[in-house]
């Protein structure tokens, strides 16, 4: 009975001394690693704020600096990542969101604000490059005062034209500000079919064309603008009209046709440029009332392609008032050498 006994009571011990022991456990800690985000060979700080159209190279550094292989996910509409060769990640969307690294089933994750490509222009004129592949070039007098000026990547805000393939779209901002001088606007492209630029014009909800010197050699194609908006790329390039045997200015349109709230609207003025074999014309484009009087020039002697194009009033004078109801005639100029054209065509204002 005694050896009995014995036993039991160690075997109770052994039972006691393991429990202990199993709630005496702790998990071993994970190893720590450290998110790192690459500018080029510059590394981003905190904050992260990233530009819109740029690439970040990323990766999971452990505390003895050694690269780490990880997944990588986003959290929120901010772009994408692709894993080649290194993690890279496209920011697209203007927003907020976070960044997450998992390295053997440990999850980090860091908080990421994207923003348009910006910089501040005056009256003087500048340059703004988005990395993108976009980018505007003003000249002296587009503004008439300083303005933040940005560039970033947006969704496609309505359907497509047929058969066409968007390439990109960008907001340029401030939107509705139209220009005192027309701007030249450049987007890069790496397809060979040639395409297009289009508008988007708010209040009928559709890509307007809008025509560019299209130069294959270096991708890329320049128009003169002169208003902020969302403009996208397209391919391939619908067929154009038909040559005429003279320079001429052909159907105006008006969105919309009665040009009432210009507080709130934009009037959207759409022409085409026809002649023989050139490829670019001179346009003056001018508003006047029924005395004849100018209250606004929206475009001088500024270079546009042969085809498709598209121009904007916010309903203001030279002066930047508002102008009052009533009707006034909208006068296109083109010139070409020696040849001239107009047409002009009357606007109704209701306010």
């Amino acid at each position: 009975m005694r050896t009995l006994f014995d036993r039991a009571a160690l075997y109770l011990t052994f039972i006691i001394l393991t429990v202990c022991s199993l709630s005496n456990v702790v998990a071993a800690p994970a190893d720590p690693f450290e998110i790192q985000v690459f500018d080029g060979q510059a590394r981003v700080m905190q904050p992260y704020t990233l530009i819109s159209g740029k690439r970040y190279r990323l990766q999971a550094v452990s505390t003895e600096n050694k690269i780490l292989s990880a997944q990588w996910f986003l959290a929120g509409n901010l772009g994408r990542i692709t894993t080649s060769d290194h993690a890279i990640l496209i920011a697209v969307f203007v927003g907020k969101g976070d960044l997450i690294c998992r390295v053997n089933g440990t999850e980090q994750r860091i908080q990421l604000s994207v923003v348009p490509a910006s910089t501040t222009i005056g009256i003087s004129g500048g340059k703004l490059q988005s990395p993108a592949g976009v980018g505007i070039s003003f000249p002296k007098g587009a503004l008439a005062t300083e303005r933040k000026i940005g560039i970033e990547l947006v969704p496609s805000p309505g359907l497509l034209p047929a058969a066409q393939q968007i390439i990109q779209v960008i907001r340029i901002s401030p939107e509705r500000l139209v220009l005192k001088r027309g701007a030249q606007i450049t987007f890069s492209f790496g397809i060979e079919t040639t395409p297009q630029l289009y508008f988007w014009e708010t209040f009928a909800k559709k890509w307007i064309p809008l025509r560019g010197n299209v130069n294959m050699r270096q991708g890329s194609v320049t128009a003169t603008i002169n208003h902020l908006g969302i403009y996208t790329l397209m391919a391939p390039a619908p067929a154009d009209l038909k040559r005429t045997e003279r320079l001429q200015v052909q159907n105006i349109t008006l969105s919309p046709r009665v040009f009432f709230a210009p507080d709130r609207h934009q009037l959207t003025i759409t022409y085409r440029l026809n002649a023989p074999d050139a490829m670019q014309a001179f346009v003056t484009m001018d508003i006047f009332d029924l005395r004849g009087r100018r209250v606004r020039r929206l475009l001088e002697d500024a270079p546009h392609s042969i085809g498709a194009n598209v121009a904007q009033w916010d309903g203001l004078t030279d002066d930047g008032v508002l102008v009052h109801n009533g009707r006034y005639f909208l006068v296109i100029h083109a010139r070409m050498g020696s040849q001239r054209a107009a047409q002009r065509k009357l606007i109704v204002v209701f306010k």
